[in-house]
């Protein structure tokens, strides 16, 4: 059981569940909305929080349905299904962000504002044991943890590349798994995801953004930017 995961998830629920009352007494069927949206995502990272970590592409499918079906309706209601997407370290955590800012660092689990936009943040399992101090290029070493992470862990895909160009990491992700494809067009795509969470340790950064997701047939091409402030 992941004890972080679930008492974020028990205080999303209590929240939502606050604005949920708040709503109805001021009349505001919009706030409702967001609530409930929200609600659902304090709901999974509870569900979440209980299951084993099971390292294999069906839990990875299964995560990926979960994560997709809650989050879609929070990021419509937020106006945020034209976002940008990044990941955002904060002490020993992950969190999957979506703003319209680019990458904005002072975010916080769950729903909130930055510079005037809100935001919506999900945290997610680090993977600082995939990726060791090294001396090589930080291309190969985010190369390198991609090939464990979606090869070798989750048989995800049969190759990896990644390129360094003008300050941008260019990943090709090649021969993708039937059942994971569904998922390039939507909010959450477990290869977007595992990327950026990967590049977030490899990059030594406090934010990764994705500049860039271009999609073929058999593969998927993944731009990669750093992002130092939250401006």
């Amino acid at each position: 059981m992941n004890m972080r995961l679930l008492i974020l998830g028990i205080n999303v629920l209590v929240v939502s569940v606050l604005l949920v009352v708040y709503g109805i007494l001021v009349g505001d069927s919009g706030l409702v909305g967001i609530a409930l949206s929200t609600s659902i995502v304090g709901g999974v990272l509870v569900v979440y929080s209980t299951t084993p970590q099971d390292p294999s592409i069906t839990a990875l499918t299964g995560y990926s349905e979960i994560l997709v079906n809650a989050i879609t309706s929070t990021l419509e209601d937020l106006d945020l299904l034209e976002s940008q997407v990044c990941v955002v370290k904060k002490s020993d955590s992950v969190l999957l962000v979506y703003s319209k800012i680019p990458c904005p660092i002072e975010v916080d689990p769950g729903v909130g504002f930055t510079g005037g936009s809100p935001y919506l943040a999900i945290p997610l399992r680090t993977l600082s044991e995939l990726v060791e101090s090294s001396s090589e290029a930080i291309s190969t070493i985010l190369e390198r943890a991609l090939i464990t992470l979606l090869i070798e862990e989750y048989s995800a895909c049969k190759s990896v590349r990644v390129e360094e160009e003008s300050g941008f990491y260019r990943v090709y992700i090649s021969g993708l798994v039937e059942t994971l494809k569904q998922y390039l067009e939507r909010p959450v795509d477990p290869y977007t995801l595992l990327t950026l969470v990967a590049a977030s340790r490899a990059l030594a950064t406090r934010c990764v953004r994705l500049v860039e997701k271009r999609i073929m047939p058999d593969s998927v091409l993944l731009v990669l930017g750093v992002e130092r402030s939250a401006e």
